[in-house]
């Protein structure tokens, strides 16, 4: 990688030549990753107060997870060190209630469905388990673009989505929650997660990269973080900020919180934040090349 100040006075950054890289490798948990280019993209989007403003960033190349972490995988990863199992919240009755274990659960323990409950710590020790980390959230988003460039979603700009853009709140998951808000002329046929890979991948060739779950990301969340990110490799704030956890991405199968909140969870660009073990919280993991 060569750096340089243009006419402009704006730093030039040029990925170095470096020797081919597979497309594809198995990660140490025999999960398949994908190779994400090295280069610049544009990050953000200015209809999200958090989210503001666009911006470029250059990030080195690195892999990323196909697929979310699965039950199957997170189990061998429980068996071999002991970690505790998932247990965490599920949505019924209009509100959070305690006491799910996805395991216990037939909704959620079929092995290829993404493994559920798991919060920021648990992420974090699979990944060190697996020889791998967390991505960045500049590192989920431009994975998440796929290549496009100022797309609203992964799929382009289309709504509502089109047919198998992936498992989101909607007519199926309805049915069996009647007090959650879902997409009007969308059904993907899944009340709860579905097995990962079952829906269209993004240009990147990255499945339920949206929609399915919400995913973890390395980062501390910001809601002004944008303003003074740095441009190359940003890795989010370095302290906690107000007790808001770490950042979540990608929207899920369930949404709470109104019709407008299914439209902007689903954008490539949204952020939010948490800090609980949730039904529709799980996680990637990327590793740096």
């Amino acid at each position: 990688m060569s750096r340089d100040i243009g006419n402009d006075g704006r730093e030039i950054i040029t990925p170095s030549k470096t020797l081919e890289l597979p497309k594809e490798i198995i990660g140490k948990d025999g999960a398949p990753m994908v190779l994400i280019p090295a280069g610049e993209f544009e990050m953000g989007d200015d209809d999200f107060e958090n989210a503001k403003p666009v911006h470029t960033v250059y990030l080195d190349a690195f892999y990323i997870d196909k697929y979310e972490v699965t039950n199957a995988r997170y189990w061998e990863f429980v068996k071999d060190t002991d970690h505790k199992e998932p247990e965490g919240l599920i949505y019924t009755n209009s509100q959070w209630q305690p006491g799910l274990k996805p395991w216990l659960d037939e909704c959620f323990n079929n092995g290829n469905q993404p493994v559920v409950c798991i919060d920021w710590e648990d992420a974090m020790a699979y990944a060190k388990w697996a020889k791998k980390r967390l991505p960045t959230e500049s590192e989920w988003e431009k994975s998440a673009r796929g290549g496009r460039i100022g797309k609203k979603f992964a799929w382009g700009d289309d709504w509502p989505p089109p047919k198998g853009a992936g498992n989101f709140a909607d007519r199926t998951a309805k049915k069996n929650a009647d007090s959650v808000d879902f997409i009007n002329g969308y059904d993907d046929g899944h009340a709860y997660t579905a097995p990962v890979g079952n829906f269209s991948p993004n240009d990147y060739g990255l499945y339920d990269i949206v929609g399915n779950i919400w995913e973890w990301c390395a980062d501390w969340y910001s809601k002004n973080y944008y303003a003074n990110s740095p441009r190359l490799n940003p890795s989010g704030p370095e302290t906690q900020h107000y007790g808001l956890g770490h950042v979540l991405r990608g929207g899920a199968w369930l949404v709470t919180n109104g019709t407008r909140a299914i439209l902007n969870n689903l954008r490539v660009a949204y952020r939010t934040h948490d800090d609980r073990c949730l039904c529709h919280l799980g996680f990637r993991c990327a590793m740096n090349i």
